[in-house]
């Protein structure tokens, strides 16, 4: 062939495999990385030729799709000695130890021709290769395989089966890259295309271990081993690393080792990542199992735990298994009988009615020898002889002392104990019973009689005992249903001095049998013989005659009843005739009536009101003003009992004023509008400039209304809240020294607000405040803070005193813990107290003494005002008259204000962390000392490891309840402060 001329050599074929296709044939999805394609070349290939002329030259040609292609052909069969030599540029090999190639040729049939050429490689760490280096002979390359020509075309078959496919390995490879050449003698020929590429196992998780990307080996029955990282939350499995090994085709094979989810999680289901137990589960230890549910009376509050805690008034002892279900202390033993002779007592109980659902709980009974009338009582001797022997560890319900000393006194105590209640340190429940040896046993009661019957009841009586030296503690009655013998069926008692009894709530037409028995200090003695009684059905009792006593008792109550109404009649006409009398002078005390008003409200020395009628109280002090005069202009808020709260003026001739109006809705109940009244009548009683100021009212139109005065910046919270930042120290302290003035006023005329809050507290224009909502002092049940319920309402719990809480006591030291609240808020522009603390939690810091910390730049001479109005003891806070002249001080005098850095302390604790040097005794100091154990054997046995632990940490020393972390996270924070350190970041 002319040196010029272009071969026309046969099309690649595609071969296209569909997903379907490879899982019918079992085709493993190998993952290569293509180092090199000659089919992706969108220009020249630029591979070094030599000779540079008549060998090999670059062509571009058509594929079977008909796109255009870039290959070498040589057809320089003319020349003898041929030797033309072609190679690739630098190909990086990534590395690679072990590539494969891909090479479609094509050899024409020709007599002269060669039918075979020759591929090499050559290895090197740059790309070095120039026009005569490497030089162009086999050494230095590395052969790679010496091609034949499977298939051979001519002109008369050119097409798709003229092309030759191979496969070879280049291996192996040590270097950053290669090149490939290739070597002619001779034929007539086109390398159609050349793909490098190497095979890699990519990255994936296999028992919960990660195993990244890795390359195949450089030889064909390579494994390389690849180590594996646990995912998260996830542990070696025996300590063992584990390993997968990449095959030389990029296959993961031969798995060792494993991963485990840590205690508290769990694997999927695919074994590739581990989570953590839901609220309500927990899984103890590490391993593959799932999470199982918490056990009876425990609970987790977090996502991942590896234990469930008990729910308060819960525990377990300390050789309790995690698996097993909290219990609580057990009530104490119930119905303690006993038989008593001068010598010896036997002693029966019943189990208490709370066990505290263990198995586990034993009885001890300790004896005390007593003194005439049970005083000064020391245990008994050794000479009395207990039945059991061991008295402390009974398991039955019964004991017997023997060789008591005739005439004397003892003191049995009956208790319950088991293992948690000494782990806990409490007593055991118990019960005491006085017996006295020198008493006889009581006797018998004779003559139990049945004295009269109706249709649920019956009376009986019986005779005194007769031995008057006796002294008897109680009859006792029993009944039994009729047909149930010496079983306590539907038993009822009753205990009496009296020599009769009455039993109720029984059965209408049924049959019972009474006894009766007296006990003394020597116990019961025998029941009386049976009474056997049947009470009566109603058409009995319908029909039974009546006799004279009833009749005349009934006409008694009659003529009574006319005598009463007669009476009243005459007094209604009497009082009717003194109301006309009274009309013109009631109309000349109208006129006069604001003036009365004003002198009443300004009486020194006056006491505040609490009017039972509320509906008579409005008419007799507050203003009734005309409806017309009142123009609502537009709803600002929605309060309690039904109450709309408008923005409004008040007319007065030509002049008018802005007033805020409540107005009852209609359809409120008389509950409602009582309160609403209750309201007013309370507001009319006060007079200060910190007391928003009662206008009037609207009772005698609907809807019923009260008129104050227009407060134009709102509540002070929402205020705050706008203004954060904003306000001068000494504008703040204003504030509060105002509401203070308010709070002192409402305590000299002897009122408790119990919701004093920011959020009751009003700002006029010129930042004056003034206490409001003075309903909510008598009902609280519809207001949203209010979360703490009792019979009496509900305490808005984040700003009420401890005492009313536990015991409902309002006074006005509990408004002073409030006040103290409020300069909380104040200080904090409005934050929410305790924050999202829940009441539980809330509750518990408090009564642990803790308090709110101090407000960012906060001056600490202001937090201690805060921490003297939260004294645990009521006696113990500030007189109002006290916080004003501290209010006034720090006003008048600014310097005492600097030093904003405040503690979280317990104000009433006398201890000092001047005078706490180790762990042990700071935790002592926080009342956390049950953690000892955990922190000394997490490593953290002095103060320099405490400040650095980290809120994660808590879970790994047990420490789970809200209120023990809340503690110990303010405690660490002060301590912090205290050493002057800080948490590592």
């Amino acid at each position: 062939f002319p040196m010029n001329t272009v071969l026309s050599f046969p099309p690649f074929p595609l071969f296209v495999m569909s997903q379907q296709e490879l899982c019918e044939q079992n085709v493993t999805l190998i993952i290569t990385d293509i180092l090199y394609d000659t089919k992706s070349a969108t220009s020249d290939l630029n591979w070094a030729l030599h000779p540079q002329t008549y060998g090999w030259e670059e062509l571009s040609g058509r594929d079977v799709n008909g796109n255009t292609i870039r290959y070498h052909q040589v057809c320089n069969v003319d020349e003898e000695e041929q030797d033309n030599w072609v190679r690739s540029p630098f190909i990086d090999a990534r590395s690679a130890q072990r590539v494969y190639m891909d090479i479609e040729f094509s050899v024409m049939k020709c007599e002269e021709c060669r039918e075979t050429f020759a591929l090499y490689y050559y290895q090197s760490s740059a790309d070095i290769a120039t026009s005569t280096f490497p030089p162009w002979r086999e050494n230095p390359y590395t052969k790679i395989d010496t091609l034949a020509a499977g298939e051979r075309f001519d002109s008369s078959t050119v097409g798709a089966e003229g092309i030759n496919r191979k496969t070879l390995v280049i291996s192996p490879l040590s270097r950053r890259g290669f090149y490939v050449a290739a070597q002619d003698q001779g034929a007539c020929m086109s390398l159609m295309s050349l793909k490098l590429y190497y095979y890699y196992c990519p990255e994936t998780t296999h028992n919960l271990a990660y195993f990244s990307r890795t390359l195949s080996g450089g030889e064909v029955a390579s494994l390389v081993a690849q180590s594996g990282k646990c995912v998260s939350n996830s542990v070696y499995s025996n300590n063992e690393v584990p390993k997968y090994r990449c095959n030389s085709y990029g296959e993961w094979r031969v798995p060792t080792g494993s991963c485990h989810c840590r205690a508290g999680y769990q694997p999927n289901e695919e074994l590739t990542t581990c989570q953590g137990c839901s609220v309500g589960s927990y899984k103890p230890e590490n391993g593959n199992i799932q999470c199982q549910a918490c056990p009876a009376h425990s609970l987790t509050r977090s996502v991942g735990a590896d234990h469930c805690s008990c729910v308060d008034g819960y525990y377990r002892a300390d050789g309790d298994s995690i698996h097993q279900a909290c219990s609580r202390t057990p009530s104490q033993p119930k119905n303690i009988t006993f038989t008593l002779n001068k010598t010896s007592v036997s002693m029966n109980w019943m189990e208490p009615v709370i066990t505290g659902e263990r198995s586990d709980i034993f009885y001890s009974v300790a004896c005390q020898e007593c003194e005439s009338g049970y005083k000064n009582c020391r245990s008994c001797p050794s000479t009395i002889q207990p039945s059991p022997s061991n008295l402390h560890h009974l398991t039955t319900t019964n004991a017997q002392l023997n060789n008591l000393k005739p005439y004397s006194h003892y003191s049995i105590k009956v208790g319950l104990q088991y293992i948690l209640l000494l782990m806990l340190g409490k007593p055991p429940a118990f019960q005491w019973v006085n017996i006295s040896t020198s008493e006889s046993g009581p006797p018998q009661i004779q003559r139990l009689r049945l004295v009269e019957s109706g249709q649920t009841y019956f009376v009986v009586a019986w005779m005194s005992t007769p031995t008057p030296t006796t002294h008897l503690l109680e009859y006792q009655v029993r009944v039994f249903q009729n047909g149930h013998k010496i079983k306590d069926i539907n038993v009822r008692m009753n205990c009496t001095f009296s020599t009769n009894a009455t039993v109720s709530g029984l059965t209408k037409g049924s049959k019972y049998i009474a006894k009766v028995r007296v006990r003394n200090g020597m116990g019961y003695g025998k029941f009386s013989n049976d009474l056997y009684v049947a009470t009566s059905s109603a058409k009995e009792q319908a029909t039974a005659g009546l006799n004279p006593a009833v009749i005349g008792g009934v006409m008694g109550v009659i003529a009574i009843v006319i005598i009463v109404i007669i009476v009243l009649f005459v007094k209604r006409r009497q009082a009717n005739k003194k109301k006309r009398q009274d009309v013109q002078a009631s109309k000349k005390l109208a006129e006069n009536t604001n003036l009365l008003k004003s002198k009443f409200l300004n009486v020194q020395g006056r006491t505040y009101v609490d009017y039972r009628d509320p509906h008579n109280g409005v008419k007799e002090i507050a203003t009734e003003l005309d409806q017309t005069k009142i123009k609502i202009e537009c709803v600002i808020g929605r309060g309690r009992w039904c109450l709309t709260v408008c923005r409004g003026k008040l007319i007065s001739g030509k002049t008018s004023i802005p007033v805020a109006v409540k107005r009852l809705k209609e359809g409120a109940s008389l509950i409602d509008h009582t309160n609403f009244l209750r309201e007013a009548c309370t507001m009319a009683q006060f007079d200060h400039p910190n007391i928003i100021q009662l206008k009037g009212v609207v009772t005698k139109s609907i809807p019923a209304m009260i008129i104050t005065e227009f407060m134009e910046n709102g509540s002070l919270d929402k205020f705050l809240q706008g203004k954060v930042n904003e306000l001068t120290a000494s504008r703040l302290l204003e504030m509060l020294r105002g509401i203070a003035s308010g709070m002192n006023y409402l305590s000299s005329i002897k009122y408790i607000h119990r919701d004093l809050a920011a959020r009751n507290i009003l700002v006029s224009s010129d930042l004056v405040c003034k206490v409001s909502d003075f309903g909510l002092s008598r009902t609280l049940e519809n207001d949203p803070q209010a979360t703490y319920t009792t019979q009496g309402g509900k305490i808005a719990l984040r700003w009420t005193a401890p005492e009313c809480i536990r015991f409902r006591q309002f006074t006005s030291a509990s408004d002073v813990w409030s006040y103290g609240i409020v300069m909380w808020e104040v200080m904090s522009y409005g934050e929410k107290p305790y924050w999202d603390m829940s009441n539980e939690v809330v509750t518990e810091v408090l009564e642990d003494g803790y308090r709110l910390p101090a407000p960012e730049n906060c001056p600490v001479s202001i937090h201690n005002l805060m921490l003297k109005c939260w004294s645990y003891e009521a006696k113990r806070r500030p007189h109002p008259i006290e916080i004003i002249r501290t209010l006034d001080q720090f006003i008048k005098q600014p310097n005492l204000l600097l030093d904003t850095n405040a503690p979280l302390l317990n104000p009433d604790s006398p201890t000092s962390l001047n005078e706490v040097s180790t762990l042990d005794e700071w935790l002592d100091m926080v009342k956390l000392g049950k953690y000892r154990r955990s922190f000394h054997t997490n490593g953290i046995n002095d103060l320099e490891s405490l400040v650095h632990i980290s809120e994660s940490e808590l879970d790994r020393l047990g420490i789970t309840s809200p209120a023990h972390r809340t503690r110990l996270q303010g405690g660490i924070s002060t301590l912090r402060q205290h050493l002057g350190e800080f948490p590592n970041t």
